[in-house]
C-alpha cells in the first residue's frame, strides 16, 4: 500500500494502524488472547518487526503488543503476515479494547475463579459489537488481589472473591486514569459468569440509549448518578444474553500451580527480535508453550520447573535478558516518546537514567514502582506508582495573532477554552496542560509559555487502589531527578516503598520527608 495525499489516516487508525509523527510511519496494536501469546506466534512477531520494523516490539499496560514504525506500504502485509498465526488487530475508536485479564486458578494459586473463561465469553460476545460512543474497556480479576488493575484501568471490571460460602465476580464500573482518574465504584456483587455477560451487555445498552458522543463510564456516571447507573446495570440479571457466542479457548488442561512464573525485566516495555525468539524457546521448551504479559509491561513465562531455574537464568542472559527477582519492579513509560502524536516530553531517556540511579544506590525491593509518560494521558499508569511523571505544558494565547477561529475550543477535553469577543481565553484552573491547543492552532496564537514534568507519589496498584498524589509541577529534568534520588534514598533507608511509608508517616509528613517546606 502506497501513501498517497488520499490516506484516510482514521479509517487506519480504526482497523488498529496508529499514525506516528515519522513521516508515514505507523504502528500495529495486536491483540492478545486472553493477554498470551504462543511461542510460534511470538516468533511471527520477530520475523515481522525484522522485515517490516525496525526489530522490537512493545508491550503495554493493555496486556497487548504493539509494533513500532511500519511504513504505510506495508501494513495490509504485515496484517496478512499476522493471520497467518491467527492474530487480530486491536483495533481504535469507539469498540471494545484488548480485554485485561489474569491467569486462571490452574495458573495462579491465588485465583478463585477461572478469570480466562469469563474474558473469553465476555470478547467471543461482544468484540464486533459496533453501538458504543466511545472506546470501552473490560476487565476481569481471578481473586480480590486483582494483580490487573481493573478497578481503574477498565470501564468494567470483574473482581472475583469469596464471602460467605459463595464465589463469583463483584463488578465495579467508571474505573480511568489519564487526565481525570476515576476508582471504579462497586455495583454488584458476586456474579456467576452468565450474570457477568448479562451486566456488560446492559451496561452497553445504556450507553447506546442514553450515552452522549467521548462519554466513557466515570463520566456517565457523573453525569446520570451512582444509583441510576447500578439500577439500569442490574436489570434482569438472570436473562441470557442474545448475542452469540464464538466457541474458543486458552485453558490449559492440568493443574499447574506448583510451578514457577518467571517474569523478565523487559524496561520501557521493549523487547529486541532476538529476546522474542530466545523467550518463545524457552517458553516451549521449559513452560506452558506461550508467554502472558503484565500490566506493567513485562513478560512472563508460566510453568517453570523449579530444578530448570538456573538454566533458564543462563539461557535468557546471552539474549540480555533478566529474570525479575532483584531490583525494583519493571520501569514502564507510554510507547512511542518523540513520536506520539500527543507527546510532549520524551520519558524514555529519564526513565532509563533513573534505573540506573536505582542501580547506582543498591535498591533491591520488587514493591518499589516508577513510571513516566510523555503527556497527561499518562499511559503508563504514573498514578499507580511510587513515584510517576508524566509530561506537562502550559499555553499562552497570542492575542495578537488570535483570528478567533475557535479550532482550539472542541479540542480542548478539559472544556478550558472558551471565545470572549473573538479571542480564545484559557481556564488555567480547568487546564489539564496537556498541549493539543497549541498543535491545533495554525496561526501560532497560542504558544508554550512553560514545559516540564508532573511528578506524583504514593500511587498503589491491586486490590487495594490508591491513587498517587501531586505534589510538583513542570519540573525539570534536572529536578526530576533530584526529586527522584531523594525519594529512592528515603526508600531504601526505610526498606519499604513509598506507599507502605505514607500508611506509617502519612502523605504531609512524607513530602516534607521528601522536601522540607513542601505543601
Amino acid at each position: 500500500m502506497t501513501q498517497t495525499p488520499q490516506t484516510n489516516v482514521g479509517e487506519l487508525r480504526r482497523r488498529g494502524f496508529i499514525k506516528l509523527k515519522a513521516e508515514d510511519m505507523y504502528s500495529i496494536w495486536v491483540k492478545t488472547a486472553s493477554c498470551t501469546l504462543s511461542s510460534e506466534q511470538l516468533r511471527k512477531l520477530a520475523d515481522i518487526t525484522d522485515k517490516y520494523a525496525r526489530s522490537y516490539l512493545l508491550f503495554t499496560v493493555r496486556q497487548n503488543a504493539v509494533i513500532p514504525y511500519v511504513n504505510s506500504r506495508d501494513v495490509d502485509e504485515v496484517k496478512e503476515e499476522l493471520s497467518q498465526v491467527y492474530l487480530d488487530l486491536d483495533r481504535c475508536g469507539p469498540i471494545i479494547r484488548n480485554i485485561n485479564v489474569c491467569y486462571e486458578a490452574k495458573i495462579c494459586p491465588y485465583a478463585v475463579t477461572n478469570s480466562i473463561s469469563l474474558a473469553e465469553k465476555l470478547d467471543n460476545f461482544f468484540y464486533d459489537y459496533t453501538h458504543l460512543r466511545h472506546k470501552t474497556k473490560l476487565g476481569v480479576a481471578g481473586c480480590k488481589q486483582d494483580c490487573i488493575t481493573s478497578r481503574v484501568l477498565t470501564d468494567v471490571g470483574f473482581v472475583s472473591d469469596q464471602r460467605d460460602g459463595k464465589t463469583g465476580y463483584d463488578a465495579y464500573v467508571g474505573g480511568q486514569l489519564g487526565s481525570n482518574p476515576f476508582v471504579g465504584i462497586k455495583m454488584a456483587e458476586l456474579l456467576s459468569e452468565e450474570e457477568c455477560v448479562k451486566f456488560a451487555q446492559n451496561y452497553f445498552e445504556l450507553l447506546e440509549n442514553e450515552g452522549k458522543e467521548k462519554e466513557r463510564a466515570a463520566n456517565v456516571i457523573k453525569r446520570l448518578g451512582t444509583e441510576r447507573v447500578k439500577q439500569e446495570l442490574n436489570k434482569n440479571l438472570q436473562e441470557r444474553v442474545t448475542l452469540k457466542p464464538i466457541s474458543r479457548t486458552t485453558s490449559l488442561t492440568k493443574n499447574a500451580t506448583d510451578k514457577l512464573t518467571l517474569r523478565l525485566r523487559a524496561t520501557c516495555g521493549e523487547v529486541t527480535s532476538k529476546q522474542l525468539r530466545k523467550i518463545a524457546d524457552i517458553a516451549e521448551r521449559y513452560g506452558h508453550g506461550f508467554v502472558y504479559f503484565a500490566v506493567r509491561c513485562s513478560p512472563e513465562i508460566p510453568g517453570i520447573d523449579s530444578q530448570h531455574l538456573e538454566s533458564i537464568r543462563n539461557e535468557l542472559q546471552e539474549a540480555d535478558l533478566q529474570i525479575m527477582d532483584k531490583g525494583i519492579d519493571n520501569f514502564v513509560t507510554c510507547c512511542f516518546g518523540a513520536d506520539c502524536t500527543e507527546n510532549i516530553v520524551e520519558p524514555r531517556p529519564l526513565i532509563r537514567k533513573i534505573e540506573k540511579m536505582t542501580e547506582e544506590l543498591g535498591l533491591n525491593n520488587l514493591d518499589i514502582k516508577i513510571s513516566a509518560a510523555g503527556c497527561p494521558n499518562a499511559c503508563a499508569i504514573p498514578h499507580l506508582s511510587d513515584i510517576g511523571l508524566w509530561g506537562i505544558v502550559e499555553p499562552e494565547v497570542d492575542v495578537a495573532n488570535c483570528t478567533g477561529c475557535e479550532l482550539c475550543v472542541p479540542v480542548c477535553r478539559m472544556k478550558a477554552i472558551v471565545m470572549e469577543d473573538g479571542i480564545a481565553v484559557i481556564d488555567q484552573e480547568k487546564c489539564n496542560y496537556c498541549n493539543q491547543c497549541i498543535v491545533i492552532c495554525p496561526f501560532d496564537a497560542i504558544a508554550e509559555k512553560r514545559k516540564g514534568y508532573t511528578l506524583i507519589i504514593g500511587g498503589r496498584e491491586g486490590g487495594d487502589i490508591r491513587l498517587g498524589e501531586v505534589i510538583a509541577e513542570f519540573l525539570s529534568e534536572k529536578e526530576v531527578l533530584q526529586f527522584t534520588e531523594k525519594c529512592l534514598r528515603i526508600m531504601k533507608d526505610k526498606k519499604a516503598n513509598v506507599d507502605t511509608i505514607i500508611n506509617q508517616v502519612g502523605i504531609e509528613k512524607f513530602k516534607e520527608m521528601l522536601a522540607p517546606g513542601t505543601k
